[in-house]
């Protein structure tokens, strides 16, 4: 019996993300992901987010697999968490689930998702949350801290803040800004029950607030499918504390087999079939920056002159050169033989 795939693409036919797609950021080349799911004996049908939920008519089980987005706002994005949050509830199976989805992009959500899993690292962290002002200064926050906004890639929405005014200036610039119809009628709401009205805040976003890690130079961007681990060492930014989006970086045969263990045992956990990891050691204790298991960057993979498998609970160094759509679809059919049949 074949297994039954769905993909789902934006609106421009696009599914994921992929440096070297044939043209400039159209993802992965689907007709080829196709033949290599044909291989596996699926039955793969394609759709758009436009037409996803004609799923809903299909009586047999199909393991949905789509694509996400990081448009400006997140407004085509929250088109697509609609679509799969729904086809999560069918008798359908999403891969990844919605809540790596609803991560995707969103650092906060992301940050709650650490301390859903247990991750070993959250008491580094020590995380924080806020959406307003008035929330920001109830907590106990210790300077230096680290503030990070929901979006932003390559560090855009990171700051080191040495005090609370650099928070609230942090947040103020990346609160969405409220129209001016909405600020005059609650500036008329402050006039008219000034004594006994609490007034509302004008700017609303929300952020998370960590300790800040001095000791850190460099990180570990790796990515996991199934057994395969991908490592490239990235050093910090000059004068900066954030590796991320530096632009220095080196592949390493020598990726510590901690960091390996860690990337591997921690796809496991969130059991999903491809992740993406940043990965440090601090007061030498490994720690996780942040993780993705949707739409992430593959670059990694495409320049990659080696990379790792794990044979009989040893890793081992292959210098075989890959193909992104080949380890997509051959990871994704591991884990769904492995999980569900």
């Amino acid at each position: 019996m074949s297994t039954k795939v769905a993909l789902i693409t934006d609106y421009l036919g696009r599914f994921g993300s992929k440096q070297k797609s044939k043209t400039y950021r159209s993802g992965f080349d689907i007709e080829k992901s196709i033949e290599i799911f044909h291989k596996h004996n699926c039955q793969v049908k394609v759709f758009n987010f436009t037409n996803a939920l004609e799923l809903l008519k299909e009586k047999d089980t199909y393991f949905i697999l789509y694509t996400s987005s990081e448009d400006k706002g997140g407004h085509y994005k929250s088109f697509i968490e609609d679509s799969i949050h729904l086809l999560s509830l069918s008798h359908h199976i999403c891969i990844p689930e919605y809540i790596f989805l609803r991560a995707h992009n969103n650092k906060v959500f992301m940050e709650m998702l650490r301390t859903h899993y247990d991750f070993k690292d959250k008491n580094v962290f020590k995380s924080k949350f806020a959406a307003t002002k008035k929330e920001i200064s109830s907590l106990n926050i210790e300077f230096p801290s680290v503030i990070k906004g929901p979006d932003g890639a390559l560090s855009k929405a990171v700051i080191k803040a040495d005090d609370v005014q650099s928070v609230y200036r942090f947040f103020s610039s990346i609160a969405p800004k409220l129209e001016f119809k909405h600020k005059l009628r609650e500036y008329l709401r402050r006039i008219r029950h000034r004594n006994n009205y609490d007034p509302e805040e004008l700017k609303r976003g929300k952020i998370v607030i960590q300790d800040f890690m001095p000791d850190i130079k460099f990180d570990w961007k790796v990515l996991v499918y199934n057994d395969m681990i991908f490592a490239l060492k990235r050093q910090n930014r000059k004068n900066d504390f954030r590796a991320s989006g530096s632009g220095i970086y080196a592949y390493s045969e020598n990726v510590p087999e901690n960091i390996l263990n860690l990337a591997f045992e921690t796809r496991k956990k969130l059991n999903v079939p491809h992740l993406s990891l940043d990965i440090a050691e601090t007061m030498n204790e490994l720690i996780i920056f942040e993780f993705q298991a949707i739409y992430f960057g593959t670059k990694t993979i495409e320049n990659s002159p080696f990379h790792f498998v794990k044979e009989q609970e040893k890793w081992l160094l292959k210098h075989t050169k890959v193909e992104l759509e080949e380890i997509y679809v051959n990871s994704t059919m591991s884990f769904i033989k492995k999980s569900f049949f």
